[in-house]
């Protein structure tokens, strides 16, 4: 029979090299106590762990088309507050074009057009900060010129070709007559509004509006053009006006100018509120599909949380349970430090 020994430094140390176990084991209930989830899904889920990135991914795919969604919609309220002011403008300028008496208030109708103009414009380019919202597809270009540059030039240029060398501002344009006039508008003027003009003197904008994915499988456009008829013919409305020489012209002819005017304002209104429609079903449809993105995303916590949630109470008690043992092993630690053979002789 043989007897095996025990070093006092293996009994020393077999308490002390059970504690990084512990405190390893500590660490991570006291994780899934805090958290409420496991605190190693590759350890614990195994081959499942797969899944549950996939539901990870998903969710935040999900968060991320919310997110965006808010910045299209700033956009679209961007551009529907835009849309009012251009339709509360043409509602002014109508009310003023039918109460004007004569000649007495040719000065003050060119001047409210021309005011209008250039709030138009301004209303035109309206930015989100980041976009353009009337540029279509060309967010970073500020889509309308200003009536003094290229637009400006083009119409003087073709006032000075119809009617002999002479431009808006000439007082002798009085001798002008009602039927060159109503030619004028009807020809040349109206020309510099089709899609080539337009184009070259007045937009940068495109025709295409911007879209942007709502959700997983929807996208809306979330920005006008400046293009659109309705912004035309408004623009042609002011510039008839404010533009024409309404001031130097003859009674008959400003009265053809202010008739032309108000003929167009009726179909620019109505353009602007299709304009608007559009816009409101846009946000409509970001409303929906957040609704159901939140819902969906919803789901996919509780799925996760299926996969990944731990029971609290069994955590706590499994915490308490290694704590008392990493108690135990410094107290026994302690204990076997204090033995001595002296404390027997």
């Amino acid at each position: 029979m043989r007897t095996s020994f025990l070093s006092t430094l293996t009994i020393n140390n077999g308490p002390r090299n059970a504690l990084p176990r512990l405190q390893a084991e500590a660490l991570k209930a006291n994780t899934e106590l805090t958290t409420g989830s496991r605190a190693d899904l590759g350890l614990d889920l195994g081959v499942r762990v797969g899944q549950s990135v996939s539901l990870r991914q998903e969710k935040a795919s999900l968060q991320s088309l919310i997110d965006s969604n808010a910045l299209a919609t700033g956009q679209l309220e961007i551009a529907e507050a835009a849309v009012d002011d251009m339709t509360a403008s043409a509602n002014d300028m109508m009310k003023t074009l039918i109460a004007a008496p004569g000649s007495s208030s040719a000065e003050v109708i060119r001047n409210q057009a021309r005011s209008s103009l250039n709030a138009f414009i301004a209303t035109a380019n309206a930015t989100d900060g980041r976009r353009y919202v009337f540029g279509g597809t060309n967010t970073g270009e500020q889509p309308l010129n200003d009536y003094a540059g290229a637009p400006k030039a083009a119409i003087d240029a073709a006032f000075a070709a119809a009617f002999g060398g002479r431009t808006p501002d000439d007082p002798t344009i009085s001798d002008i007559s009602a039927a060159d006039m109503a030619a004028f508008i009807d020809n040349q003027f109206a020309a510099e509004f089709d899609d080539a003009s337009w184009k070259a003197n007045w937009s940068t904008a495109t025709d295409a509006s911007r879209t942007a994915q709502i959700s997983p499988t929807e996208k809306v456009a979330v920005s006008a053009s400046a293009n659109d008829t309705a912004i035309r013919k408004l623009a042609m409305v002011f510039t008839m006006v404010g533009e024409l020489g309404t001031v130097n012209l003859s009674e008959a002819a400003r009265q053809v100018v202010i008739e032309k005017a108000r003929n167009l304002l009726g179909p620019a209104v109505t353009d602007l509120t299709t304009i608007g429609g559009k816009i409101g079903t846009s946000q409509q449809r970001i409303v929906t599909a957040n609704e159901v993105m939140k819902r969906a995303s919803s789901t996919l916590d509780d799925r996760m949380s299926a996969l990944e949630a731990v029971d609290p109470a069994e955590a706590k008690s499994r915490l308490d349970m290694i704590t008392t043992q990493i108690e135990m092993s410094y107290s026994l630690t302690q204990q076997i430090m204090k033995l001595s053979i002296i404390n027997y002789v």
